[in-house]
């Protein structure tokens, strides 16, 4: 699964359209809204345009760690989100859901039109991180939270 393969991507993204302002998280604190951030968030940190670019990650957590979430295991349920994409602390406040909506969806376009060539940023918990590994962890973490909202 990754955000660069065209069929995933068109599927992510008719996911993301079935969603609505009424929709209720099957688990976790996140509303609808916010996890639209979350995730858009998520996409601006690929691309290096998240500010607070503090580095949380350690030997573990860039070997063994990153590669059983990327290659491995589901995203947990009940992992805490860093501050830095908690709606509720330091990550983007969400608008209005259409607005929001529109804004991961130009994200979603914006990540994968980047060239091959493209300097991913690195990631605060797994380190250095290339276009594939972006590609399936963005995948993956867009998936997880429209799962958390039966979509």
């Amino acid at each position: 699964m990754n955000l660069f393969d065209q069929q995933k991507r068109e599927a992510i993204i008719a996911r993301i359209n079935n969603l609505t302002p009424e929709a209720k998280g099957l688990w976790g604190k996140m509303n609808v809204n916010q996890m639209i951030c979350h995730c858009t968030d998520g996409l601006r940190g690929s691309l290096g345009e998240l500010d607070g670019k503090t580095d949380e990650s350690n030997f573990l957590s860039r070997s063994l760690i990153k590669f059983l979430v990327l290659y491995v295991m589901p995203i947990p349920k009940d992992v805490p989100t860093s501050k830095r994409v908690d709606q509720m602390q330091d990550g983007t406040k969400p608008t209005d859901f259409e607005s929001d909506r529109k804004t991961l969806l130009e994200f979603i376009e914006k990540m994968t039109s980047k060239p091959n060539d493209f300097a991913w940023s690195s990631h605060f918990k797994f380190g250095a991180m290339n276009r594939k590994e972006w590609g399936i962890l963005s995948y993956k973490h867009i998936d997880h939270h429209l799962k958390q909202f039966g979509v």
